[in-house]
């Protein structure tokens, strides 16, 4: 009993002995082995002397621990006392039973009877509960289906059935009961189906996602790029991230409707312990939950491999009555009048998307691609919803895969795709056009005026030794076969309703969709994991279509137009329109041919950014055109300055032919300057500088002398000049289309040298060009320098052909030498050879002015006056003879040119003075020319000089060719000295 206690600590300060039980033994063996007395005695005494500090330690241990015993013995006693009445309370029972036990044993049949009717009275009372709550099941499911709660009323209605067919099965009054709670799971069958089918593809939040836009919205674009026009920036790789995310099979598409899903909520010890929350207002609002809710409903009723067999079945018509339903909502919004606000980055910037149909279109096929996303997403999670479950409940069940999911949505694509791109009715049409790739100098005849053969048209592809094995034809026969077979001429959701269309039919209608569609198809592929060599049977219909029907047919267009452009009788009239001169943004109209071989290339470098896989076939198209429009203006050109034979050319034109004076007359200041003026109009940048007449002086005197020093001798005879002001018009047309198509040309070419460096260096994707063949890049670049070039021979040509006329009409001809003497010379008018000059550069100048840019009319008759000036001072020595009135005369044919110059140049040409100059010398006579000369310097050159006295002197009755050489001689000593003194 003094376990119960904890030991008593000693006070502080008290210290006991240590234990002595070993002294102890030690002094008994020293006894036992001790022999004498003493040694004995000693060792008594010292045993003594412990036996005392042992009583005295035990008496001071009862002294310390006497309360703790005394409540041990209290407790103790108290203890036995309770034992022994326990022991006697239950010698009592024992007695009792024992009593009890000789009574039954009396009684047992009765006792036996009683127990079995109270058993026979709960059965009878579970069977009637069992009834009540099978009464009460029907309205119980229907509160929960009601509110959706599906996983609460299939239990119900499974424990309904199995109390229906277990004890009560033999009740007759509940056979229709059990009748209505089967036709109540076969409900809840067909519900579970349609709610499932609802979940994958007409789900709410599916909706939601339907990119509809109305202008200034604000809602995200759906498909984005780069602005270039072969480069789309990261705007559609950031659209096709998000997007991307749709198709990831641990994706939630309960999580919003435009942002991307976040990853699967539900994993696998979730599905196995499905729980429903009645207490969720909303029990749609986790998708992915709410199908697996389904899935575990459908597993319950045994009925999930039919839920499997149905998904499968239903699921291209239930894809068709999507596609349906968004085709329904863009047309509603599309009758709503309401503009779209595109998403320009998957627009190429070349290619004119109308704000009506084509943009409705384009609408479409974003949210139908959009939907198709969210689809796949519900369909990966409800086959990992179905493994999951049929494992739950062991269920051997054949799952359908995604590759199946994907392949009704290329068949449905393929269905929407033959609708809008018009193949039922485009397949019989012939696609023949002539090629592109014949000789240049076969399609140049179509621009020039000569009678030209008939042009055999061939056809531009042939697929009759294609790797495909059905053709078009026979592929359109079996796609028709299988359109009627699934009924898509009628509406999936309103069968006995037409399909509507929200834009008419048109081949064209690819060029809007083709981006997004190959995104979409890249999507596709990957999902489905294709290898290299092989391709999603939508990829190869969009292959088959773009190859056989949209490029024969736009081929066709293409030769359609540039026939018209070769043989329109006004291809070489400029154009008219002033529509088309503003939206061009031209400073002078084009040429007919050229604005619609233009537009030709601007719709193929649409092509090219809309179809970019195809983009190599359309650039070598592109060069071919280009090619041979360079060989038709060439053969325009030459037909100008080579009218009728090769015997008849134009002056203008045979110098130009010739490399040393072409490269000579570039090499002059005007030329330079009209050059730099052409770059800096090019580049936005204005610079103006006023020029002193010196400067202008001398930047056109050079010229002047070459060209009088070439075509001073001998004349120009009428044959050699393109008299035909209409012909100079043509020719300065011809000269602004071709610098203008030139600049056109060019700026294509170095985009695309800018897109292949790009792609050279990065990854090519859809948003920029695949890499072009360098050669054909080279060949556009080389083709626009030509078309430069001719621009700059026609230019030339126009330049120097007003100074061959000016020397054609000032040059004084044979039966004309003698004529400023003598009478007749006194009349006010100027020289008929002078008028007519007069009025034909008026006539070219207001040709100019409604042909040319300004900075080329000013090259064109900038340093006239000083050419003219240099004719009619050289002119002097074909003059036999002159008089007062001869010098008067030929002052007023100088002062009418002054006059016709200053109109046209709106400057005044200082160089007529100084021919004027020149002619008023023959008032003086030689001596007083020489004064002049010593005093005030020469005006003129030597050889004028010369000239001049010469003619005063064959002027005179009585010359003296004596007096002539001794005023030669003085004049080159004059000469000589004022020459020194400088």
């Amino acid at each position: 009993m003094a376990m119960l206690e904890p030991p008593v600590k000693p006070p502080r300060g008290v210290k006991y002995a240590k234990e002595t039980s070993g002294l102890l033994m030690s002094v008994i063996r020293t006894l036992s082995a001790s022999e004498s007395n003493e040694q004995r005695d000693r060792e008594k005494g010292k045993l003594e002397r412990e036996y005392k500090k042992s009583d005295q330690r035990l008496d001071e241990l009862v002294s310390l621990h006497d309360q703790d015993l005394t409540r041990v013995m209290q407790l103790f006693g108290k203890l036995s006392t309770r034992v022994q009445l326990s022991r006697e309370k239950i010698h009592a029972v024992k007695e009792n039973l024992h009593a009890c036990k000789m009574l039954l044993r009396c009684r047992r049949e009765e006792l036996k009877k009683l127990w079995l009717e109270g058993v026979e009275h709960k059965h009878v009372l579970e069977l009637l509960e069992q009834i009540d709550q099978l009464r009460e099941v029907p309205s119980k499911l229907e509160m929960h289906l009601s509110k959706k709660h599906y996983l609460h009323a299939t239990r119900l209605l499974v424990s309904a059935l199995s109390m229906g067919e277990g004890d009560l099965e033999g009740v007759e009054a509940l056979r229709e009961v059990r009748m209505e709670l089967q036709a109540k799971k076969e409900i809840l069958h067909t519900k579970l189906t349609e709610e499932l089918s609802q979940q994958l593809y007409t789900h709410r939040k599916l909706q939601e996602n339907i990119p509809l836009r109305r202008q200034g919205s604000g809602r995200d674009n759906l498909l984005s790029g780069s602005l270039s026009p072969f480069q789309r920036g990261s705007e559609l790789r950031a659209s096709t991230k998000s997007s991307r995310h749709l198709l990831d099979p641990g994706t939630n598409i309960s999580q919003g409707s435009r942002a991307s899903p976040g990853p699967m909520q539900l994993k696998n010890e979730d599905l196995m312990n499905i729980k429903e929350d009645t207490d969720l207002e909303d029990p749609e609002a986790s998708s992915e939950h709410f199908m697996a809710i389904l899935v575990e409903c459908l597993a319950l009723l045994h009925k999930l491999p039919d839920a499997i067999e149905a998904v499968k079945t239903n699921m291209q018509s239930e894809l068709l009555a999507v596609l349906s339903q968004v085709t329904q909502q863009v047309q509603d919004h599309s009758s709503s009048n309401a503009p779209l606000q595109l998403p320009t980055s998957n627009i190429p910037v070349l290619t004119s998307v109308p704000s009506t149909g084509p943009a409705f279109l384009l609408e479409l096929f974003s949210s139908v691609f959009v939907q198709l996303r969210c689809i796949t997403t519900a369909h990966a999670s409800l086959l990992h919803i179905f493994s999951c479950i049929a494992e739950k409940h062991h269920v051997d069940v054949h799952l359908y895969e995604m590759a199946d999911v994907w392949s009704k949505m290329q068949a449905v694509l393929q269905l929407l795709l033959t609708d809008y791109l018009d193949i039922q009715n485009t397949s019989g049409e012939p696609q023949q056009a002539p090629s592109f790739s014949e000789s240049a100098s076969d399609m140049s005849v179509f621009f020039t005026r000569k009678k030209s053969s008939r042009q055999k048209k061939s056809p531009l592809f042939k697929f009759d030794y294609s790797s495909h094995a059905l053709t078009m034809n026979s592929y359109l026969k079996d796609q028709w076969k299988s359109d009627r077979v699934m009924k898509d001429y009628e509406d999936p959701v309103h069968p006995k309703k037409p399909k509507q269309l929200i834009c008419q039919p048109d081949p064209q209608n690819i060029i809007y969709i083709f981006i997004p569609l190959m995104k979409f198809i890249e999507e596709t592929e990957k999902e489905i994991g294709c290898i290299s060599n092989s391709h999603c049977t939508l990829k190869a219909f969009l292959a088959d279509y773009v190859k056989e029907v949209f490029l024969g047919r736009h081929h066709v267009t293409v030769a359609g137009k540039i026939e018209f452009a070769t043989k329109a009788p006004d291809a070489w009239r400029a154009m008219t329109n002033p529509d088309t001169v503003k939206n061009l943004r031209l400073p002078r109209p084009l040429l007919q041919s050229t604005v619609i071989v233009e537009q030709c290339v601007q719709e193929l470098r649409g092509l090219m950014q809309s179809l970019p896989v195809y983009s190599e076939h359309f650039l070598a198209i592109i060069c071919n055109i280009v090619r041979g429009y360079r060989e038709t203006c060439q053969a325009a050109y030459r037909g100008i300055v080579q009218p009728d034979s090769e015997d008849k050319r134009i002056c203008s034109a045979a110098w130009l032919r010739d490399e040393d004076i072409s490269r000579f007359i570039k090499s002059l200041p005007n030329w330079v300057d009209l050059q730099a003026s052409k770059k800096e109009s090019t580049i936005g940048a204005v610079t103006v500088e006023e020029e002193s007449p010196e400067e202008v002086r001398q930047r056109n005197m050079r010229e002047a002398e070459i060209l009088a020093s070439n075509l001073g001798e001998g004349g120009i005879s009428r044959y050699e000049i393109l008299s035909d002001v209409g012909q100079l018009r043509r020719l300065a047309h011809l000269q602004e289309s071709m610098e203008w198509f030139s600049s056109s040309v060019m700026s294509f070419a170095e985009e695309l040298l800018h897109s292949s460096s790009v792609s050279n260096h990065s990854a090519t994707t859809l948003d920029q060009l695949p890499p072009l063949p360098e050669s054909s890049v080279q060949c556009l670049l080389q083709l626009a320098k030509e078309f430069e070039e001719l621009a700059n021979t026609c230019l030339l040509v126009l330049h120097l052909e007003v100074r061959v006329q000016c020397f054609h009409y000032l040059l004084p001809q044979a039966d004309t030498f003698n004529r400023f003497a003598g009478g007749g010379m006194d009349s006010q008018e100027p020289d008929p050879q002078v008028f007519k000059l007069s009025q034909v550069l008026i006539n070219i100048d207001e040709a100019m002015t409604s042909s040319l840019q300004p900075r080329k009319i000013k090259y064109i008759f900038e340093g006239l006056g000083h050419l003219i000036a240099k004719i009619l001072i050289s002119s002097a020595q074909y003059i036999r003879q002159i008089d007062e009135g001869g010098i008067r005369k030929m002052c007023r044919n100088i002062f009418a040119l002054q006059q016709t110059l200053t109109n046209i140049t709106m400057a005044r040409e200082i160089a007529l003075d100084h021919a004027r100059h020149y002619f008023e010398l023959f008032y003086l006579t030689p001596e007083e020319i020489l004064s002049r000369v010593m005093e005030k310097g020469p005006s003129f050159s030597e050889l004028e000089y010369m000239n001049a006295f010469q003619l005063i002197h064959r002027s005179q009755s009585d010359s003296d060719y004596g007096a002539v050489n001794l005023h030669l001689k003085r004049l080159s000593d004059i000469l000589g000295e004022v020459s020194v003194t400088v």
